[in-house]
């Protein structure tokens, strides 16, 4: 996106971009994590053989499948999306108020001058 057209957004079309990406995110990182926090919450209840952390993992795994380990994806994907997007509004609302940021809500040579 050019300079430009990022000075001329309009302040909903900013606000979408940010919700956006916070939701986009939110679904990526629920996903990648959503594996690995299935088996540590085996783990934690003392499922699995007795061994190393390693090979009670391989063993959760296997026993747990692939569907298993995405069980409850849904409502994760949901709550992370949200959160994650709640971040990323705060930490630009912050970097507006401060006026330093770069990309989508930089302020413009008025605003600075006017110390807002």
């Amino acid at each position: 996106m050019s300079k430009e057209t990022r000075a001329n957004l309009s302040s909903t079309a900013k606000f979408s971009i940010l919700l956006g990406s916070g939701v986009i995110a939110g679904f990526a990182a629920a996903v990648l994590s959503q594996p690995a926090d299935t088996l540590l919450s085996q783990i934690n209840k003392g499922h699995g053989p007795k061994g190393t952390v390693l090979y009670r993992l391989g063993v959760l795994a296997r026993q747990t499948g692939f569907k298993g380990l995405f069980a409850g994806l849904g409502p994760r994907m949901v709550m992370t999306a949200g959160l994650v997007s709640g971040q990323f509004l705060i930490y630009d609302s912050i970097k507006q108020g401060a006026c330093i940021s770069r990309f989508l809500l930089g302020c413009s040579a008025d605003q600075s001058s006017n110390g807002q």
